[in-house]
């Protein structure tokens, strides 16, 4: 990847500085790149009393080291390099990334969490009274988690039960829990899997946001569309609260693998991607073509 602001994209000491190749420190002997970095502390007001100088002196350093505590990066005693340049330059194109970004995106994950919610409520009283339940319900119970409300004809299918509703009733209600919190229980910071993950949870949480998760292409990736970023959300979130469900391979299916289609429903209930998934299909009135998430063709939804 590259830096991708037109402010500063076409210097190649810079470039290479995003790549680690070598990073910029104190006492760096091209001015002309010292001038963009401090220019660009001035404009993203993370340094705005730095004289544009060229000289990478004691202030210089501060100021890049003020990049790293803020957005939780690896400290790096204010050496310019790949995480503090890739950042600067998408504050440049006036995007937003990690926490920041996550917290104003609760509102649409949330959205998608309570039409599930509003779905399953309603199955359930279908299912009571014997009426016919909703054909965009059934759909996406079926897509995404392999249940039918008949008796199952296949063996990943089987007929959904109470319990079964009651439990991702649970989980979702649980969701709408933490976005309610994600001032504590979301975290900007370089993710354990690297720094171009966009986003991870381990059980009980926080959720870390890297800088890949932003609205704008970055040194980090394409940039994330809000519904992309919303299926992020429900499928961290998940993580948080569902010990079985980042254990193997068999139950941790992304939604654009193939296996996902033919996931039998007792491990589509512990999948991360199903409970995003369902929350699409039935906020969208459908089941988006791509998915929304981090495939192909669908990041920038």
């Amino acid at each position: 990847m590259a830096l991708r602001s037109p402010f500063w994209s076409a210097n190649q000491r810079l470039q290479r500085a995003a790549q680690n190749q070598t990073a910029m420190k104190q006492f760096e002997p091209d001015q002309a790149a010292v001038k963009l970095l401090q220019q660009a502390l001035v404009n993203t007001g993370i340094g705005p009393l730095i004289k544009v100088d060229g000289i990478f002196g004691p202030k210089t350093v501060a100021a890049v080291g003020t990049v790293q505590t803020r957005f939780n990066m690896d400290r790096d005693a204010g050496v310019a390099g790949r995480q503090t340049l890739g950042i600067l330059d998408i504050l440049l194109q006036g995007g937003t990334i990690g926490r920041d970004l996550a917290q104003s995106d609760t509102v649409l994950a949330g959205q998608k969490v309570r039409a599930a919610i509003l779905a399953l409520n309603l199955l359930k009283i279908s299912q009571n009274n014997g009426t016919t339940p909703a054909p965009l319900t059934v759909a996406a119970l079926r897509t995404h988690f392999r249940f039918t409300i008949a008796p199952a004809t296949i063996s990943v299918t089987r007929q959904i039960t109470g319990r079964d509703i009651d439990n991702m009733l649970l989980r979702y209600n649980q969701l709408l829990g933490l976005f309610a919190a994600s001032a504590t229980r979301f975290r900007t910071g370089v993710p354990v899997n690297g720094i171009n993950t966009a986003a991870e949870a381990p059980l009980n949480g926080p959720i870390t946001f890297g800088p890949g998760f932003t609205n704008v292409n970055s040194h980090f990736g394409d940039l994330i569309g809000p519904n992309s970023r919303a299926a992020i959300l429900i499928h961290e979130a998940v993580h948080v609260f569902d010990s079985q469900s980042g254990i193997n391979n068999d139950t941790h299916i992304s939604e654009f693998d193939p296996a996902y289609n033919i996931q039998p429903a007792d491990r589509a209930l512990h999948n991360p991607s199903s409970f995003a998934s369902v929350a699409a299909h039935i906020q969208n009135n459908g089941d988006p073509s791509p998915r929304f998430g981090l495939g192909p063709g669908a990041r920038g939804l």
